[in-house]
């Protein structure tokens, strides 16, 4: 598993963030495995995640990108997800908390606990394909998931394998 992230400028659409998230998605393949930029494939699947090929083998991955932050993360053993949130975000958790309080995140009671389960939640539904609302609506603690945290400045970074 590799993991990469990077703060780019601030004024970047949203379309030309997920761009320059995907072109670190490729850069880290490039430098990790040796190959050339033009060995490695990202496209797009029918749902809009990124199909990743280095020299033409399927290689699982994920990207995300929160404001002017992008995280990129692939592996040749397992499926891997990656979520970002940025820490001083206006996100009203309150609301979001209470709706999924039965399911995943049932017993998050802070603005912390709710950034660390919310990104676990979608890293997890990047990792094992399945809409981040089936995701919510089920009990976190039945969930038998590796995942890891990363905090730098302040974004949160989460990659989840369900392996």
């Amino acid at each position: 598993m590799v993991i990469g992230y990077r703060l780019l400028p601030y004024g970047l659409s949203r379309k030309e963030t997920s761009l320059e998230a995907g072109k670190l998605l490729k850069q880290l393949v490039a430098q990790e495995t040796g190959v050339t930029l033009a060995d490695v494939s990202l496209q797009k699947n029918d749902n809009g995640a990124p199909q990743l090929s280095i020299s033409g083998t399927r290689v699982y991955c994920s990207i995300s990108h929160k404001n002017n932050f992008v995280v990129a993360a692939y592996s040749a053993e397992s499926p891997i997800g990656v979520d970002v949130e940025n820490l001083e975000s206006d996100k009203d958790y309150l609301r979001i908390r209470e709706h999924y309080s039965n399911g995943f995140l049932k017993g998050v009671t802070t603005k912390k606990d709710f950034f660390y389960r919310w990104t676990l939640a979608e890293a997890y539904a990047k990792a094992s394909g399945q809409p981040l609302l089936d995701v919510l609506e089920v009990n976190f603690e039945y969930k038998k998931l590796k995942a890891f945290y990363k905090k730098a400045g302040a974004f949160l970074i989460c990659t989840c394998t369900n392996t």
